[in-house]
Order: C-alpha cells, then sequence, then structure tokens
C-alpha cells in the first residue's frame, strides 16, 4: 500500500549574530527598504493617491417657474424681451402671449425626468426674428455622495437664417464642471443657491450678457446639451417653441476623503510589499547560507542535543 503526506512542516535554522555587526546591518537595511521601497514605486507610477473620483446620479431637479426671453431682430435697436423675472429693461410682455413649463415623472421615484417648456411668442409684423436665447431658471438637488443644493439654468440659442413659426428642441441636462465638488460629511453645498435672475445693479444695458457672464463664471454649472433642433420655415408673425429637456443620470466628479485615499492606496502598497519581501527573503537567505556575512547557525535538532 502506498503512503500519502498528510502534513509538512519547514525546519527553521536561525542566524543569530551581535547588535553591532555586519549581518544585523545588513538585516536593518533590508527591512527598511522592504518598507519604503513599495511606498517609492507606487508613488512614482503615479496613481498611488486618489485624487479624483466620480459619481453617477440623477439630480432632483424643478422648474423654478422663473425664464428670460430674447428675441433679437433684424433691427439691432429693438429686441423682444419678456420673462418672470425683476429688472428687464423694457416692459414688451405682450409679446410672450402664453408661457407653459411642465413636468413629467415617468417612472414614478419622485425625480423629474421630463421638463417641458412651451411659449407663444408674437412678432409684430415690422420686424423679422433673427435669432432667440431663452433661459429657464432650475433648481438641483444632489442628496447621494456629495449633497449640493444648486440654482441653475437652461440656456437654449438659436439662429434663424429664414423667417420661422416654429421651434422644437430637445435635450438632455448636464452637469459641467471646472473643478471638483468638497464632499463633506453631513454637509450640503449651497456655494450656489443663489438665483441667476435677481440682478442687484438694473442699470445694465444687455441683461443677457450680464447673466450668462455670471453664470459660466461658477465652476459647476448645470447645462442643456442639444439632441436635436428643428425649426418650420414660416412667416406668420406667431412663433411657437417648444422645449424638451430630459434629466437623465449625470456624471459627478469630486475630491475623495482621506479615508477612500487610503483604502485606494493600501492595496497597491500591500501588494509591492509581498513581492518585494519574497526577493529580500531570497537574497538573505543566500547571504546566510553562504556564509556571506558572520553569523551563528542555529540547528533545532543540534540545540535539542545540546539540551540533552
Amino acid at each position: 500500500m502506498g503512503l500519502f503526506k498528510m502534513y509538512s512542516d519547514a525546519v527553521v535554522i536561525e542566524y543569530k549574530s551581535y547588535f553591532l555587526s555586519r549581518a544585523m546591518l545588513f538585516t536593518l537595511l533590508t527591512t527598511i527598504l522592504n518598507i519604503v521601497l513599495p511606498f517609492l514605486i507606487a508613488h512614482k507610477s503615479r496613481g498611488f493617491w486618489l485624487k479624483s473620483n466620480y459619481f453617477y446620479e440623477q439630480p432632483t431637479v424643478r422648474s423654478t417657474y422663473e425664464y428670460l426671453f430674447i428675441g433679437d431682430t433684424e433691427d439691432a435697436s429693438f429686441s423682444i424681451v419678456c420673462g418672470e423675472m425683476k429688472a428687464l429693461p423694457m416692459n414688451n410682455q405682450e409679446y410672450c402671449s402664453e408661457v407653459q413649463i411642465e413636468e413629467y415623472d415617468y417612472n414614478k421615484d419622485r425625480k423629474v425626468d421630463m421638463i417641458n417648456f412651451k411659449l407663444s411668442l408674437n412678432i409684430p409684423i415690422e420686424h423679422t426674428l433673427s435669432s432667440i436665447t431663452l433661459l429657464i431658471g432650475l433648481d438641483l438637488y444632489l442628496t447621494t455622495i456629495c449633497p449640493l443644493q444648486m440654482q441653475s439654468v437652461a440656456l437654449i440659442n438659436k439662429d434663424f437664417a429664414a423667417p420661422s413659426n416654429r421651434l422644437a428642441y430637445y435635450g438632455n441636462l448636464e452637469l459641467y464642471q471646472t473643478s471638483h465638488l468638497p464632499c463633506r460629511r453631513n454637509f450640503i453645498d449651497t456655494t450656489y443657491n443663489v438665483s441667476i435672475f435677481n440682478i442687484d445693479n438694473r442699470q445694465q444695458t444687455n441683461i443677457q450678457d450680464f447673466i450668462v457672464q455670471n453664470y459660466v463664471d461658477r465652476e459647476v454649472i448645470y447645462r442643456a446639451n442639444p439632441l436635436y433642433i428643428k425649426h418650420q420655415i414660416g412667416n406668420t408673425r406667431t412663433m411657437d417653441i417648444e422645449i424638451y429637456l430630459k434629466v437623465p443620470e449625470t456624471k459627478v466628479l469630486y475630491i475623495p476623503s482621506i479615508l477612500q485615499e487610503l483604502r485606494w492606496a493600501w492595496p497597491q502598497y500591500l501588494s509591492l510589499v509581498l513581492v518585494l519581501y519574497w526577493l529580500f527573503d531570497k537574497i538573505k537567505r543566500f547571504v546566510f547560507n553562504h556564509r556571506l556575512l558572520m553569523a551563528w547557525e542555529i540547528v533545532p535538532w543540534k540545540k535539542i542535543n545540546k539540551e540533552i
């Protein structure tokens, strides 16, 4: 009958030397290198510290029912300006005869999936519309990893080469960042939770440029990304504008916490430590087995014989 190995155990041979010796200096040096080298290799290879991270979230978006419509005509001295805001430079609200804002929650998760803005515009008979700019006020909330509350606008701009009587705009709302969001526990970032339409200086001659400039200067904005735009050519002195803005998941960049950085760096460091530990163990075994450094070899069975 054959024999089967049930268990095996290695023989441990110890090498001992004085504290002030070359063997001790060699051992300390290899131990220090085993601790320091993995950190240096991981850091020099980049990606050791997690300086940036991201997540996807469908924000909670609500309309503030504020808007600003500016229609430029072929006459540079005349523009159609109307909206629900203060400090409008002229009072010609009669040109915007009907405004309708609707919000749709298709999957019943208490988050708006689509915002529909409709505007019926009356164009003076002596003028022709050459371009339009529409700003729709929005409230935005992020509630998961980086809580954020911000008031923003959806900016829609369209030029017309020929008179038009209908414009249909389909787009997605997305977050655009020039810097990362700071994530703090139990803290809601309300840095930009102020209305874009609150203008302190009412002497502004170009209200459109003033609002847009203040908005794009932000480090975080919510913008409309056009998917499909169609306008119908016709000179009927009226124009129907329909805006369909979908609210999908958006990518959010944020600065990770110290604990998250350590959780990311620790596996990289540990994997290099194990590889270098195996390498230095081979080097030490070669050095001491070949007696390249002075050390006393302690063999278990010789030690037992001495005790007997």
